[in-house]
């Protein structure tokens, strides 16, 4: 089936969706004035009809701003090469471009004015003459006319999904025909997008090249495992202690680790391996797309090896302002340094997980952390209990080793140590020009790398053996 025609089908379905809507409320008002009929019955069908009519109301669709909104005065180098791109594919330009913390780049349609989103974590991790072949592929989608179906695709989507929770509330029964209606729309609507996603490929491919556009494709790949590693571990911890970071400089950093990036991709080169297309996926694995692209002719190809992030200006005070689209209305962070993050924000937070388990680790010291470590699963146990959560015992193991290390971590601290926290690398505490890891330290003994005596002798030597891990 063509891409006009599953198009075709997918409209045909968003009117089928109302008509079955329309005439289900239609056989529900009927049924109420039949005379004599029950009271639960007409019940029944007094709420289902206005579950089903309240949920097919159309919703005004507001926009939010996904981040700060560029402009060409501000940002010449990005706009000329948006404009070189809009060219080279026939294209007029986005009358708005935004910024988002996200490794991402996309289009729609507000009305008339075209918007594009481009992700600065996206042009951390790829060249330019990658990013000017993921630029066609987002104007490809204005090509292909993506940007006018699509809205109408999903506000039928979300009206489905709106029925069946309402419906959820007064009918398991009249759920059924939506459920069966919702996934046969899904997997259409799908499947003309991913082939909308093959076609916007195909284009970037034909104005630039096929191979910037698989280079770009691997880069997102590795890019997208990366920057999810760096999101959870490095700056969400920061965010919920109240902290805003430098989210643009700490990505630089962690991609800076070798050690980090060489298993990003191995992890990249994994995923890519398995990926397999799913049917309720709006986008094809990127194994199949490099598939398709490499069938293709290697095209003009611009070989420009210069970082993205090169094409944009002021990215200092973009990333001050960046997190804006994705923090809820209201909240209040203060800026933070990489440097400071571990002694104003890692050490607190980790001593605040040590005071709740301080009556299991309070009677043991440095020295004695090989004992301490002989009942992990019980502190891991006991920590996830505190937080209501059930855990294997492997997993109980796993939270006891990390208590731990939290609780050397803090004792060095509260005897001078300072600690340091840098993205892509391991948690260190730093007294003079000595360091330690202190979750590194933990996980050898817990593995029998380090024997006892040994630990004791090292402790001693360093004057920490006798160092209580009760949290002040």
């Amino acid at each position: 089936m063509s891409l006009r025609a599953r198009a075709m089908l997918a409209v045909a379905l968003t009117i089928g969706f109302y008509v079955l809507a329309i005439g289900l409320i239609a056989v529900l008002v009927r049924i109420i004035f039949i005379p004599n009929i029950p009271g639960r019955l007409l019940l029944f069908c007094i709420l289902g009809a206005g579950a089903i009519a309240v949920s097919i109301i159309p919703r005004p669709s507001r926009f939010v701003p996904p981040g700060p909104r560029l402009n060409p005065a501000g940002q010449p180098r990005l706009f000329a090469e948006l404009e070189g791109v809009a060219r080279a594919v026939g294209e007029s330009m986005p009358e708005e471009v935004y910024m988002t913390p996200e490794m991402n780049a996309g289009v729609l349609q507000r009305g008339r004015r075209r918007v594009m989103v481009l992700g600065l974590p996206l042009m951390q991790v790829m060249t330019v003459s990658q990013m000017r072949a993921v630029l066609a592929h987002e104007f490809g989608h204005y090509y292909g006319g993506d940007t006018r179906l699509g809205p109408w695709i999903y506000r039928t989507r979300e009206t489905i999904e709106r029925t069946l929770s309402g419906l959820s509330r007064t009918s398991s029964f009249l759920q059924l025909p939506f459920l069966w209606y919702g996934r046969l729309f899904l997997r259409v609507s799908q499947a003309v997008s991913r082939q909308q996603e093959l076609a916007a490929d195909a284009l970037a491919a034909r104005t630039f090249g096929a191979v910037p556009m698989i280079d770009g494709l691997r880069a997102l790949a590795r890019g997208s495992i990366a920057f999810g590693v760096y999101w959870q571990q490095e700056v969400v911890p920061l965010l919920e202690a109240g902290f805003q970071p430098p989210v643009t400089d700490g990505f630089s950093r962690f991609l800076a680790e070798p050690e980090m990036m060489k298993k990003v991709a191995q992890a990249a080169e994994a995923e890519l391996a398995k990926a397999k297309t799913n049917p309720y996926d709006s986008h094809p694995p990127d194994s199949e797309r490099i598939a398709a692209l490499a069938a293709m002719p290697a095209g003009p190809g611009q070989s420009d090896g210069a970082a993205a992030l090169s094409l944009v200006d002021g990215v200092e005070v973009i990333d001050s302002v960046i997190l804006v689209g994705v923090l809820k209305p209201g909240i209040q962070l203060r800026p933070i340094g990489w440097a400071d993050a571990g002694n104003q924000a890692l050490i607190p937070g980790l001593r605040d997980r040590v005071r709740s388990q301080a009556a299991l680790v309070s009677a043991y010291t440095v020295g004695w952390l090989p004992e301490l470590l002989k009942y992990a699963d019980r502190l891991g146990q006991s920590e996830a209990g505190a937080a209501g959560r059930s855990v294997t015992t492997d997993r109980a193991r796993s939270l006891g080793i990390g208590l731990a290390g939290a609780a050397f971590a803090v004792a060095l601290a509260q005897n001078g140590w300072s600690a340091e926290s840098m993205p892509g690398r391991p948690v260190v505490m730093r007294r003079g020009d000595v360091t330690l890891e202190p979750f590194g330290e933990v996980s050898k003994l817990a593995a029998g790398e380090v024997d006892a005596p040994t630990w004791q002798q090292r402790c001693w030597d360093l004057g920490i053996r006798d160092v209580s891990l009760a949290p002040g």
